[in-house]
C-alpha cells in the first residue's frame, strides 16, 4: 500500500475540480411556473398582503401596536413565520439582518417578544423597503435565490455523504448501532458529530485512546469514524473554498489533528480536505501556506499511520485499503 506521504503527493498531483458534482445542491423551493403555488409561495403572498395592509393602517390611519387589526396582522404573520418551511428566504425575513437580527434568534423568542419584534420590523420594513420592492415588483424568485445562496451552509452533511459514497464505492459500510460489537464487527462507520457522540465516547474507552487533539480543540468531535480490515480511521472533514481568517484557523486545527497518534497501530487519524482551498494547500507558494504545508508534511512523517488527503487521494486510499 502507498505510504501516507505517497498518498499526500498523489493528492497533490490530482487537484480538486473547480466544480464538484458532490456539492451540487439543485434544490428548488418554488413551483415550475408562476401560475402555480405551493405552501411557501402561497404564504409568502399572504405575508406581502399583510405587510401592505399594515403599511396603510400605520401610515395613513396611524394605527398603533394596541389596535385590534394591527394585533391580528401581527398574529397572522407570526403563524406564517412559525409554520412555513423556508419562509426565512422571504424578503421580509431577510430584512431582519439589516438590523442585526436573524430568523434563528426570532425562533427562540417568546410569543409576546415575537409580537413586539414583528411590529417594530414591520414599521422599519414599510419605511425602508416595502415601497421600493413594490415599485420594482415583488417576485417569488427571491425565495429560490436565497435558497441557492444558503446552499453552502449544507456542506458539512454533504461532505460526510461524499466520503461515505467514496467508501461505499469499494465496499459496503453499515452504520454501527451496537456499541458492544465494535471490536468484533468490521466495515462499519459512525458519525460522532451527527448523533453518535455516545458511541464515540464508548469507542475511546473501549480502545483506550488518548485522542490528544481534543485537548487543543476543546473536545471537538470528529466527523466520521470507520472501520475496515480491522483498522480504525478517525476522520476530520474540512470543506473550504477560499482563504481567510476562519479558514486559516481550520488549517491549524487540521495540522494538530494529524500530529498525534495512538499506541494502537490499528488506529489512524485522517484529514480529508475538500474543495478549492486544498489546491492552495498543495500548490500555493505564499509563505503562510508553505508553512502550513510543511507542518502537515512533518506531522505525516512523524505519524506514518495518519493521512492527509483530497478527493483523488481518498479514492486511491480506499481502493488500496479494500484491495488488501
Amino acid at each position: 500500500m502507498l505510504t501516507n506521504i505517497e498518498l499526500f503527493n498523489y493528492s497533490k498531483a490530482n487537484p480538486e475540480e473547480l466544480l464538484d458534482p458532490y456539492y451540487a445542491k439543485n434544490k428548488t423551493v418554488i413551483p415550475a411556473t408562476k401560475e402555480q403555488d405551493n405552501k411557501l409561495t402561497a404564504n409568502n403572498k399572504k405575508l406581502l398582503n399583510l405587510i401592505t395592509t399594515f403599511s396603510v393602517l400605520d401610515g395613513k390611519y396611524h394605527k398603533d401596536f394596541m389596535d385590534d387589526t394591527i394585533q391580528n396582522i401581527i398574529n397572522d404573520i407570526i403563524v406564517i413565520l412559525d409554520k412555513t418551511e423556508y419562509i426565512n428566504y422571504s424578503a421580509f425575513v431577510q430584512f431582519f439582518m439589516v438590523h442585526n437580527f436573524t430568523y434563528s434568534i426570532y425562533q427562540t423568542l417568546s410569543y409576546d417578544d415575537k409580537k413586539h419584534l414583528i411590529y417594530e420590523m414591520l414599521k422599519k420594513y414599510c419605511s425602508e423597503r416595502h415601497v421600493l420592492y413594490s415599485d420594482h415588483g415583488y417576485t417569488n424568485v427571491i425565495l429560490q435565490v436565497m435558497c441557492d445562496n444558503y446552499s453552502h451552509k449544507r456542506n458539512s452533511k454533504t461532505g460526510i455523504e461524499k466520503v461515505l459514497s467514496i467508501l461505499n464505492d469499494a465496499g459496503r459500510l453499515s452504520r454501527l448501532t451496537n456499541v458492544n460489537s465494535m471490536l468484533e464487527e468490521d466495515n462499519y462507520y459512525f458519525l460522532p458529530d451527527k448523533g453518535d457522540k455516545n458511541i464515540f465516547e464508548t469507542f475511546l474507552k473501549t480502545l483506550n485512546l488518548k485522542m490528544e487533539s481534543r485537548n487543543i480543540e476543546h473536545n471537538k468531535l470528529p466527523d466520521i469514524v470507520f472501520k475496515t480490515n480491522g483498522h480504525y480511521y478517525i476522520c476530520e472533514l474540512k470543506t473550504m473554498k477560499e482563504e481567510g481568517g476562519g479558514q486559516d484557523k481550520q488549517i491549524v486545527e487540521v495540522a494538530y489533528f494529524i500530529k498525534f497518534s495512538e499506541e494502537n497501530q490499528k488506529v489512524h487519524y485522517m484529514t480529508f480536505l475538500d474543495c478549492n482551498y486544498s489546491n492552495m494547500i498543495f500548490h500555493a507558494k505564499s509563505p503562510k501556506i508553505r508553512v502550513q504545508r510543511e507542518g502537515i508534511i512533518t506531522a505525516l512523517e512523524n505519524n506514518p499511520g495518519n493521512y492527509f488527503l483530497n478527493t483523488a487521494g481518498l479514492i486511491e486510499f480506499v481502493k488500496e485499503v479494500y484491495a488488501e
